[in-house]
Order: C-alpha cells, then structure tokens, then sequence
C-alpha cells in the first residue's frame, strides 16, 4: 500500500513539475508586435525606434523610391515583444501575410525567427515583392501564425502590422502642377507618368529625383546647359538593346519610347 501511495505521489509531482514547465517555457509566453515610428513619420531616425504604442501600420510606395523601377524587394524590419517570463532557451516565432482583396502581395519570410534565451524582444526581416500592378494599393496584414510558435496571442490591439504597399507615381506625388511642368516644358515635353518614372529612376539617387522640386534644385542646371535629359535618355535606350532586364519607359499617351526635347 505504501508503495502504491509512493507511485501515486512521484505521479502526481512530475504531472506538476511538467505542466509547470510547459507553462514556464512557451504555452505561457504571449507575444505582440512593436511598431516603429519612423513608420508614421519617415526620416525621424536613420534606426528604428521600437514603441508599444507606435502604430501598427506600414506604408511604402515602389513608384516613388531612390532607385525607382529597379527596385524590385523592400526590406522590412519588424519588432516583437514578449509578455511574460524570461527563459534560458530560444523560443519559436512563426509569421504570415494576409492579403484583402484579388490583389494579393507577395511577402517572404527568408529567415527562422526565434526570440532569443534571457530575452524579452526581437526584431525580424521581412520582404516585400514590388507589385504586379502599377496604380494600384496592395493591401495586407502581417500576423502571428501561433500554431507553429511557442506563443499565445498578446494584446488584441498588438497582433497586426498593416501593410500599405503601392506602386503610383502621379503629379502629386511627384510634387509638381500643371504651372510647374509648364514652365520648363521646352526641357521636358509633355508630361507623361512614364517620364516620371525615368526621371525618379535615372535620378533618384545622384540628383534628388524622387521629387520633382529636388530635381529641379540639384539637376535643373545640367538640362538646360548640358542637354542631360536628351543625351542621357538616348545612351540608355542603348543599354535597353544590349540588356533586355532593363526597364523600358514607354510612354502611356503614344505607346512609343519616352522622348525629351533635343536641346542642341
């Protein structure tokens, strides 16, 4: 009987010890997302700056971007934060996307995400494939899949990063009017999104092309005396027919290569 009784006790200790460290060590842990302020206000910092209240939401546009059409993936960096004890062991952390509507957005997950032992954050990579079309705004929600992670659900309001991804660039997102594109069309010709598009890519990096105004302050001068607009677009026309990979700017109003104003 003794012995009986014995058994029952080391049963019941180990059911304990191992509900316990189930608890200790994952199904207790709840995890949540941490957003990023430079998300709501680009250019605050050149590093993330990781909130529990900054919002969730994560917006970015292809068509207006430092190396325009040749951007083909975003990197983005993601923070979670754990509630609850700190363990001495790795824990699992599985991610996935969410689209709304019949436009679906390509997110990859190219890594193992785990939050580190004796640690309460982590932050994570995630990339974003350009859209497949042009005007149009992707949307999804990047989420926790918790049945392949080691935790539970945290703070309903924590557990989705929306994600805004378009591909647009207008004359208003540009930033410049009909008066403004009037005024130097002798160097530009009539406006078109797909001179727009040239400009940003060819220029984004060197001379501000990502805005028209910039643009205009740091390459404006190199147009007018240089012919830069016209030679430069014909030597990249060049480079098209060697490598079929370039993008090719064909201009929506004719359906034929973008032209600028010979100068000379």
């Amino acid at each position: 009987m003794k012995k009986i009784l014995y058994m029952m006790i080391v049963a019941l200790c180990f059911a304990a010890c191992e509900e316990y460290e189930m608890i200790q060590y994952g199904k207790g842990a709840r995890i949540n997302f941490m957003g990023d302020i430079n998300w709501a206000s680009p250019g605050t910092s050149s590093s993330p700056l990781w909130s529990d209240d900054a919002t969730l939401k994560y917006t970015f546009n292809f068509g207006i971007n430092a190396i325009g059409e040749n951007l083909l993936y975003d990197t983005l960096q993601v923070g979670v934060k754990i509630m609850g004890d700190v363990v001495s062991q790795p824990r699992k952390v599985t991610l996935m996307a969410k689209s709304s509507g019949e436009n679906i957005l390509n997110v990859i997950f190219p890594d193992e995400y785990y939050v580190g032992a004796d640690t309460t954050a982590a932050v994570f990579r995630i990339v974003i494939e350009r859209p497949a079309n042009r005007g149009v705004e992707y949307n999804a929600e990047l989420l926790f899949n918790y049945e392949n992670s080691a935790f539970e659900e945290g703070s309903e309001e924590r557990q989705v990063v929306q994600l805004i991804i378009p591909d647009c660039v207008s004359k208003e997102l540009w930033g410049v009017d009909d008066r403004d594109w009037n005024t130097y069309k002798k160097y530009f010709g009539e406006y078109s999104e797909a001179k727009a598009r040239y400009v940003i890519t060819q220029y984004g990096k060197q001379y501000g092309g990502t805005s028209f105004a910039a643009w205009y302050r740091n390459g404006y001068m190199l147009a007018l005396y240089y012919n830069m607009l016209y030679t430069d677009l014909e030597a990249y026309k060049k480079v098209c027919e060697q490598d079929a990979s370039k993008p090719k700017f064909i201009d929506e109003n004719t359906g034929e290569w973008i032209e600028f104003p010979n100068q000379n």
